[in-house]
């Protein structure tokens, strides 16, 4: 990899000559990976004075590695590494050893869920986002701070529930888009869905409980729901969402997204809100709210939050940044009642002390300098065009296998294949033609939306849009007589 090394601690252990102890240590840093080929070591003088051994001990303890090969010397260059011998970062166990993991680790998946990456000319994955999102910060020089602000203080620890001017500006957001009932003070800045998902869990489940989630939906709820000790109960979801007559009685919670379920895109009715919230009370359960992806919505606006007609402090609303900016940004958010927020933010205080004040820091700037309504206002246009095109070409060009769920918001459409059709030779054949389309029975751990495909236009540009569905038209239509269903 080459490079310098300005700093190069190697162990000296008191046992035999000292020139000995120094070629010792530095074959050690060669064999154990610190030391790579092609890299500069440290100037003599420098690293006898670090070593606090004299310099000729240097210089005849590189000799003897140089006479070996594995450092040369470069006239007026200095001293670098020629080669490593056979690595080895660790010393081998011996049969004997007793070593193990915690019974937590026990809870762990066999294989965390990832979607299988795939390589194809022209990807609906879903979950990505636009480049334009994910350029923001790099393409656009952040406006100047307020003369009366000034940026949270990187030299010093802040509160573990995120800058208070950050979580008020979030708070008036999320009234205004979502008509979450909330200000500031109940809002805990996180590193993303999956950390509020971590805490939440620590605080309310444990062995012995169960915890509803949402089947076909995210996986990772289900995997950070076993880590706690808990159950998860796979909920059945349909076209007008969970299906709230099917939920079990004693649970502690349950897990859902409401105005745009995850995987199928359908909205929760209005009937069905209202029975869901009835029936937390009636069975004393939480319910964790999931606001995904709702902020970009095609035409009218998503129906308000559940957290917004929940009068009894028991829905838990989560949010993120990842689909507004980007996934790798890492900035969550819980909204929590007032029973839950000390507890809360103990947690966070233990977990990771608070949310990097770096990241705070350039979230509050684009919002005070009005760059983030912008970005967001340009967003939806984008993704409103992505959308339109996507569901008019499914609609127009792919009816005769596949017919798209309604949904109102988000950056996925999910279609359901058509009688007659089976969904394995659908896929086969988009895999040969070069297109990414994922089936929704990925996400179920039942086995249930076997006949569904989810198609992401986040990351999915206009020009690549017609060309997936181009190429999926023509390779469908040319082997039509095969993609019925297998006797």
């Amino acid at each position: 990899m080459g490079g310098r090394v300005d700093d190069l601690l190697i162990r000296l252990d008191g046992v035999g000559p000292i020139q000995q102890q120094v070629y010792e240590g530095i074959y050690s840093a060669l064999t154990d990976g610190r030391l790579e080929a092609g890299q500069r070591l440290p100037a003599s003088r420098t690293w006898a004075i670090q070593l606090g051994v004299s310099r000729n001990t240097i210089r005849e303890a590189t000799a003897a590695l140089i006479a070996e090969g594995w450092l040369e010397a470069r006239v007026g260059s200095g001293l670098y590494v020629r080669k490593s011998p056979q690595q080895s970062s660790f010393p081998a166990i011996t049969s004997g050893s007793r070593l193990r993991l915690a019974e937590w680790s026990e809870r762990l998946p066999v294989k965390t869920f990832v979607l299988q990456e795939k390589d194809v000319d022209v990807d609906f994955r879903p979950g990505k986002v636009s480049e334009e999102a994910e350029q923001v910060f790099r393409r656009r020089r952040l406006g100047r701070w307020p003369s009366d602000m000034e940026p949270g203080r990187l030299s010093e620890y802040g509160p573990p529930e995120g800058d208070a001017r950050l979580r008020e500006r979030i708070a008036a957001y999320l009234r205004q888009s979502r008509s979450v009932r909330c200000t500031g003070a109940d809002i805990v800045i996180t590193t993303g869905t999956h950390q509020s998902l971590d805490l939440l869990s620590r605080l309310l489940l444990g062995p012995g409980t169960t915890f509803g989630v949402e089947d076909p939906g995210f996986p990772v709820v289900a995997e950070i729901v076993r880590l706690s000790g808990c159950e998860p109960f796979p909920l059945q979801v349909d076209e007008q969402g969970v299906k709230v007559e099917e939920i079990p009685e004693g649970i502690v919670g349950l897990y859902c997204t409401p105005n745009h379920q995850f995987p199928l895109g359908v909205t929760l009715t209005p009937a069905r809100r209202k029975a869901l919230l009835a029936r937390a009370a009636k069975d004393d359960f939480v319910i964790l709210e999931d606001d995904y992806d709702c902020e970009f919505y095609h035409g009218k606006m998503p129906s308000p939050c559940l957290q917004s007609a929940d009068r009894e402090q028991r829905v838990i609303y989560l949010g993120s940044l990842s689909k507004i900016l980007a996934p790798a940004y890492r900035l969550g958010f819980i909204v929590a009642p007032p029973w839950l927020l000390d507890g809360l933010r103990k947690a966070k205080w233990i977990v990771d002390r608070q949310t990097s004040m770096l990241v705070q820091n350039s979230l509050l700037q684009f919002m005070i300098s009005g760059d983030f309504s912008v970005h967001l206002a340009g967003m939806r246009v984008e993704y409103k065009r992505r959308r339109a095109l996507l569901l008019e070409a499914i609609q127009s060009r792919l009816s005769t296998w596949l017919t798209p769920l309604d949904s109102t918001c988000g950056l996925h459409i999910s279609a359901r294949v058509n009688a007659g059709y089976d969904i394995d030779s659908l896929c086969r054949v988009a895999d040969e033609e070069g297109v990414g389309i994922y089936r929704g029975d990925a996400f179920s751990s039942a086995g249930r939306a076997s006949n569904m495909l989810v198609f992401g236009f986040g990351g999915t540009p206009v020009q690549e849009i017609n060309k997936g569905v181009s190429l999926l038209a023509v390779g469908w239509q040319s082997q039509n007589c095969s993609l019925g269903l297998r006797s």
